[in-house]
């Protein structure tokens, strides 16, 4: 359904169906990727910004004027038109432009008269009308207050009213002085949890989420490749190393020209916002987007030393020279070269197999540049084979619009085909998130009809039934045994009841674990990367008890999540523990996810052999008729 919540991604709920958010609406607004992106989440102020009115900036636009009317106490219902449209304006794969030439703005769901009237002002002049009415009436600041989990519009309301309170400082000093829990529907915890909000906000790094970062590299990568005088081009860095999160891009350019040519055609990029800085060898700018993207420059015989030296990790080519000199070599980013003859021909240094082969190492995969042990298997030559893409043969987690996915079982079912696999499940969430559209048992069966038809016309290629089944708060899933049966794949998760203790948020997981009817267990630290901490469990007991059951524990490829972390993976995987990678997609777009979770299980040293779908279909068939008769796989 266009526009639906994805309360597995982002919600904290309660367990009974339809129930209020525990976390105000805060959760449901994306947050910004650094402080310099909430200058761009306001309207334009230009005619050049007004043309570069996005789809999300739009919708961020739009969730400001409902946050700004529930603050003002105008009504909750115009409120909830506006951030409905703003979800759907998201979900869209149109530019806004195209709908209002073609007269088409007011199909977009929950877009009406009044809603279209704002988007043709942004489109149009880059500002609107009504929220700038509601900028001049709402207290400056007091909109910063909804960046802090907990704080959504009714509470910041209490809280200015009564206190007058419009900066996080100020209430940061409310809160420690014991003043929020004297306002009404304001309690202790409440206050307590607002502090461990902001904590969370400040440790926020203002870092890129990896596909946000892959998507501008991809563009830089594209025009350079059109325009620039470069025998070769790569991304370096971070980004690279397929890191949680990205700082600067690192673009490397090998070149015969004069670098200059390059440089000129970079700072030309039209999606440059602004030349940070200009060399002869490096160029720093800031793409409208907000990301910032460093371009370097080398000679093709110095390519391989310094893909090595700018994709780091810092620690990983310390160590690195730390070989070298053993050797009595130096290696830089030009080359490796004796002690005392760099100003000579270089040993090596035109790929990074000379490279790593002249200091009698394997080629390290850029994963695992970490500095975790890498450098002394590469000198043993016993480096683990990593699992690839290729190696998936289904994805178990995927979600369609008979909850809160975007697109219909055929859809998904039909493009997870079309990328290669030999089978799919679609999971759809279980019937306490009422948000999300939940199954009751009568949808199950009439879902399960569908895709027993869809089974049939995509064979050889098979679509399972399945589900994401919540955990509840008390640790009772949301089904009975009877009910799991009906489905070929379950996978649990929490979504609700976060700030439990650790030891009661383990024991809520475990008791999951335990049941044969449960696959696994998605995203199992709940961790929103740049958003919100993982809630309290002892990951080590979960990597025990997947071990002794066969429970296999997700490593989930939604670019905000990538839970498990790499850490943790590389630890279920020296524990013998089963791991599955999957997309969560919500869309055919997002099942390309997959190969951010195969990356972040790769940072682990996960082999083929450690992640269970990569078992081919009749495998996976075998798992079904074993899960039908309550079996654990071991």
């Amino acid at each position: 359904m266009p526009g639906a919540k994805r309360a597995g991604a982002d919600d904290e709920s309660d367990d009974k169906p339809g129930a209020p958010h525990a976390f105000d609406c805060c959760d449901n607004r994306p947050m910004p990727r650094d402080d310099a992106s909430l200058v761009s989440r306001a309207p334009a102020k230009s005619r050049r910004d007004a043309a570069e009115m996005s789809n999300e900036r739009v919708a961020r636009v739009l969730d400001d004027v409902a946050d700004m009317i529930d603050l003002g106490g105008e009504g909750t219902f115009r409120a909830v038109t506006y951030r409905a449209a703003a979800r759907a304006i998201r979900d869209l794969r149109e530019p806004l432009g195209v709908y209002r030439d073609q007269g088409r703005l007011t199909e977009i769901e929950k877009v009406g008269p009044s809603v279209s009237a704002v988007i043709v002002e942004l489109l149009d002049t880059g500002t609107a009308k009504r929220y700038e009415e509601l900028v001049a009436r709402t207290p400056p600041g007091l909109l910063d207050l909804l960046r802090v989990p907990g704080v959504g519009p009714a509470t910041a309301r209490t809280i200015y009213e009564n206190l007058k309170i419009t900066t996080i400082e100020e209430l940061e000093d409310a809160a420690r002085e014991g003043r929020l829990q004297q306002l009404p529907k304001i309690q202790a915890k409440t206050a307590e949890r607002i502090l461990q909000s902001i904590e969370q906000l400040r440790r926020r790094s203002g870092r890129s989420l990896v596909h946000h970062a892959l998507r501008d590299a991809g563009t830089v990568l594209a025009y350079l490749r059109e325009h620039a005088p470069a025998e070769r081009l790569e991304i370096a860095g971070s980004l690279r190393r397929m890191a949680e999160t990205i700082g600067d891009i690192d673009v490397l350019a090998a070149t015969e020209a004069p670098p200059r040519a390059v440089h000129d055609v970079f700072a030309a990029y039209p999606e440059v916002e602004r030349v940070l800085a200009r060399g002869e060898t490096k160029t720093t700018v800031v793409l409208r987007s907000g990301q910032q993207v460093d371009l370097r420059t080398v000679a093709p015989a110095s390519w391989g030393a310094a893909l090595i030296y700018f994709t780091g990790s810092k620690e990983h080519n310390v160590r690195l020279r730390h070989v070298a000199l053993t050797r009595g070599l130096l290696l830089n980013e030009y080359g490796l070269y004796r002690v005392g003859e760099e100003s000579g021909p270089a040993l090596a240094g035109a790929t990074e197999e000379d490279v790593y082969g002249a200091l009698e190492m394997s080629w390290i995969p850029p994963e695992l540049r970490e500095d975790r042990g890498e450098i002394d298997a590469a000198l043993a030559h016993r480096l683990p084979v990593l699992v690839r893409r290729q190696d998936i043969k289904g994805d178990l987690h995927t979600h369609s619009d008979w909850t809160d996915g975007r697109d219909s079982l055929e859809a998904m079912a039909r493009r997870a085909k079309q990328l290669g696999y030999e089978y799919v499940a679609l999971t759809d969430h279980s019937i306490s998130l009422g948000m999300a559209k939940g199954m009751t048992v009568d949808r199950i069966r009439e879902r399960n009809a569908v895709l027993e038809r869809l089974d049939r016309d995509l064979r050889p290629f098979r679509v399972f039934s399945g589900c994401e089944v919540n955990i509840r708060a008390d640790g009772a899933l949301d089904y009975e045994d009877e009910v799991l049966l009906l489905f070929d794949v379950v996978t649990a998760s929490i979504h609700s009841a976060m700030h439990q203790p650790k030891d009661v948020m383990t024991r809520r997981i475990v008791g999951a674990m335990r049941n044969p009817l449960i696959d696994a267990i998605s995203h199992p630290t709940g961790r929103l990367l740049e958003r919100r901490d993982a809630y309290e469990v002892d990951v080590d007991e979960l990597i025990r008890v997947s071990a002794e059951t066969g429970c296999r524990l997700e490593v989930n490829g939604g670019p905000e999540r990538l839970d498990l972390a790499d850490v943790s993976v590389r630890r279920a995987i020296a524990a013998g523990a089963p791991l599955v990678i999957n997309s969560d997609a919500h869309a055919i777009g997002e099942l390309e996810w997959m190969e951010f979770g195969v990356a972040n299980a790769r940072r682990g040293w996960a082999t083929a052999a450690a992640v269970e779908n990569t078992k081919p279909l009749d495998a996976m068939l075998a798992h079904i008729e074993r899960r039908r008769r309550s079996e654990r796989p071991r």
